[in-house]
């Protein structure tokens, strides 16, 4: 009779202990966005927190938001936040043959999923105390893919992002125009013969450069395991991260992080930036080619080649079977723009600079500016693009083939050319109300526009 008593509370205290770690929500919701119903699976832990965090998990091709990939369950649980795991359409991949499975429009330009991505940080705010500040995004394959469109087109939504075993390819071509510098973690095993190994570092490359990173990472290698390369925050930017797993095929996980989960790394990365983080949101490319041990020919600069002293950009045609449809790329949006370097050569030497457009349906190009300036410390030139979206070549040029010249810190900035322009300004306490473009007050003067008493200051 003891035994059976015995066993009978265990099992009792087994199911009570079962109630208590299980997850207050664990469901697939439905939600109409536009015209369309569609949905997701909402995770809510036991011991939810109130202004939480949200992670937005994105799976691969074929896949559904039953697969919870990548898998957050467990990290809820313990952390206490929230956790979606979106639900694809069906989209047409040409890469398998036209089929339509249940993916992402990865391109990198605004679409459905991002009307949808949007929806659901709404549906779960009505219900859920959710950090708005402290949002996040994360995927798989197809999904990883669509991390990246969503840090393009939301960088003003969601703090930081990650990606394992997928970065844009083929019709998935990046647009890395986004709205500011993000903190970026990517993930990929050295044996993905799906979405290729050998063509992940210029994607890091081209995100790196558009961060504003120092493109000489710091490395560390686990032997057997995985080498690990942060691409520290320049100013006004945030680090790019990239493991590269040794052995690791195409999968939405791994064990051989310094976690000993994927997830978890992906977690301790994204949790470390909240939309508050200052950066300068004017910054759009700084491709860093003068520090040292970085050897910019290897990264798809053309370096002291006849008279041109530095080179870079190239527009192609879509070539799917020979590179995936992923290049180095220098790529604008409609705006107003200010380039700005240094040339250092004889007093009275001249350097030629031109930015070329390439056509989106051939190599032709198309020449946004040409100038020709002194050399000298922070050289500046201003130009405008008019196109939505388009590849281009920048490329600085000797006059003379016998000038000895040397260019360096190559930024480019969106720039209001309204805006009032001062270089290192100090303001006294208490002689402007200073906001930032999100409308949120700061202390101080940030690189970039400022708001003082309504006026745009820019500051250089």
């Amino acid at each position: 009779m003891k035994t059976i008593t015995k066993v009978f509370t265990t099992a009792i205290l087994l199911a009570c202990f079962s109630l208590t770690c299980a997850a207050k929500v664990d469901k697939t919701v439905n939600i109409k966005v536009g015209t369309k119903t569609r949905k997701y699976k909402l995770y809510v832990p036991n011991k939810v927190k109130e202004n939480t965090a949200l992670v937005f998990c994105l799976h691969g091709t074929g896949g559904s938001s039953d697969n919870k990939q990548p898998a957050f369950d467990g990290i809820a649980d313990t952390t206490g936040i929230i956790v979606v795991y979106g639900h694809g359409e069906n989209v047409k991949f040409p890469f398998f043959g036209n089929m339509e499975l249940p993916g992402w429009n990865s391109t990198g330009e605004w679409s459905g999923d991002i009307d949808y991505i949007l929806a659901i940080i709404e549906d779960v705010a009505k219900n859920y105390s959710i950090d708005r500040k402290r949002i996040y995004c994360c995927g798989f394959s197809n999904g990883g893919m669509m991390t990246y469109t969503v840090a393009n087109l939301l960088g003003d939504v969601f703090a930081a992002y990650a990606s394992i075993s997928g970065y844009p390819i083929n019709e998935f071509h990046l647009h890395h125009t986004g709205y500011r510098p993000v903190p970026f973690l990517h993930i990929h095993g050295t044996n993905d013969d799906l979405v290729k190994s050998q063509y992940v570092s210029k994607i890091i490359d081209n995100v790196v450069a558009r961060n504003g990173c120092n493109p000489v990472p710091v490395t560390t290698t686990k032997s057997g395991k995985f080498t690990k390369k942060v691409y520290e925050a320049g100013e006004g930017g945030f680090p790019i991260v990239f493991y590269s797993m040794n052995g690791m095929g195409h999968s939405p996980e791994t064990n051989a992080t310094e976690d000993g989960n994927a997830s978890r790394t992906m977690w301790n990365f994204m949790k470390q930036y909240t939309l508050d983080d200052p950066c300068d949101i004017t910054l759009k490319w700084r491709p860093c080619i003068e520090h040292e041990g970085w050897a910019p020919k290897s990264h798809g600069w053309t370096i002291n080649s006849g008279k041109t002293i530095c080179s870079y950009g190239q527009g192609t045609k879509k070539d799917v079977d020979d590179n995936a449809n992923v290049y180095y790329s220098l790529q604008f949006v409609k705006g107003d723009y200010r380039l700005t370097f240094d040339a250092q050569g004889e007093a009275g030497v001249k350097v030629a600079l031109q930015l070329s457009r390439f056509s989106s349906s051939n190599n032709n190009k198309t020449v946004v500016f040409k100038d020709t300036v002194e050399v000298g410390a922070n050289r500046t030139v201003d130009f405008s693009i008019t196109d939505k979206w388009a590849e281009f070549n920048i490329a600085f040029m000797k006059v003379n083939t016998e000038d000895q010249v040397t260019v360096s810190n190559i930024e480019i900035h969106s720039y209001d050319p309204n805006a009032v322009g001062i270089k290192n300004p100090i303001l006294s306490q208490g002689e402007g109300t200073i906001y930032n473009l999100r409308g949120q007050r700061t202390n101080s003067l940030q690189k970039g526009i400022n708001i003082i008493d309504g006026r745009k200051v820019l500051v250089r």
